[in-house]
């Protein structure tokens, strides 16, 4: 009877112990970090005591060995880069253009960026930004200061072809590459503008002249047809066919006033006494 009884504040001790062993064991794993949530849009670099293991861990909860373990986020979604680039033309003007670049890490290939680039702040200071800097000024090498922005879509298909060249070996796909303004200096944009005003102008000249020449073309239409006109008129008008129209307009009267000759208007050789 006595040995059952003692042995019971024992139990409760050993009890009390693995309650704090288990309490402590959780708040160990809680800290240590056991589990780890990839978010969507994301995938996890796993390293053990700093070395990366290949492949990436997919969205979703994952387990991981407390304190040897870590885990690296990298974004695989679409993100954007910005930047101003000052470039010379062709024609050696000076033309700062503002290049708005999408791109997104492969996401199969994120373990292969942190391992050889870093975060994604690391991929955009060493490997994008300077890409969209060379791509900008090897392409606008190749065209005058003018040309740019007569030839905006052209210049920006070039540009991101020869930026997604340049990223392709760093597992980072180009979407879409935009250029959202062209700045030249203040007397480039002068002499531009005066040379639009000029161009108006002579298209103006030359539309005035065109209407001219039409105009003078119609006269002289119009001039050749009076004289075609005339000159059939003279064929066809006889003698006989005016003292016809001049007996068809007389209205009868004859005039009070007779010549000396006695010769009635309009009647030919017919004198005053009828004869």
């Amino acid at each position: 009877m006595n040995t059952g009884i003692s042995s019971l504040p024992n139990t409760k001790a050993l009890r009390a112990v693995l309650l704090i062993g288990a309490i402590v064991v959780i708040a160990l794993m809680i800290a240590g970090g056991v589990f780890v949530q990839i978010g969507p849009g994301e995938r996890g670099v796993l390293m053990t005591f700093g070395a990366v293991h290949e492949g990436v861990l997919d969205p979703g909860l994952h387990l991981k060995i407390p304190f040897a373990q870590s885990v690296a986020r990298m974004n695989v979604q679409v993100q954007n880069s910005q930047a101003v680039e000052t470039a010379a033309s062709l024609d050696l003007q000076d033309v700062s253009s503002t290049v708005a670049t999408n791109w997104h890490i492969l996401p199969a290939d994120a373990e292969w960026v942190y391992q050889h680039i870093g975060t994604e702040s690391d991929l955009v200071n060493k490997v994008i930004r300077p890409a969209i800097s060379n791509s900008v000024k090897a392409v606008t090498a190749h065209y005058n200061a003018e040309d740019l922005i007569v030839h905006r879509d052209e210049v920006r298909n070039e540009i991101q072809a020869q930026i997604t060249s340049e990223l392709q070996p760093y597992r980072v796909v180009i979407d879409s590459v935009n250029i959202t303004d062209f700045h030249f200096s203040r007397e480039f944009a002068q002499a531009i503008e005066r040379k639009q005003i000029a161009q108006q102008r002579a298209l103006q000249a030359r539309y005035e002249l065109q209407q001219a020449k039409v105009l003078a073309q119609q006269r002289i239409v119009e001039a050749q047809a009076q004289a075609q006109a005339q000159k059939l008129l003279q064929q066809t008008l006889t003698p006989e066919l005016i003292q016809q129209q001049a007996v068809a307009k007389w209205d009868g009267r004859l005039p009070s006033v007779v010549g000396g000759k006695g010769v009635l208007p309009m009647i030919g050789n017919v004198d005053a006494e009828g004869k």
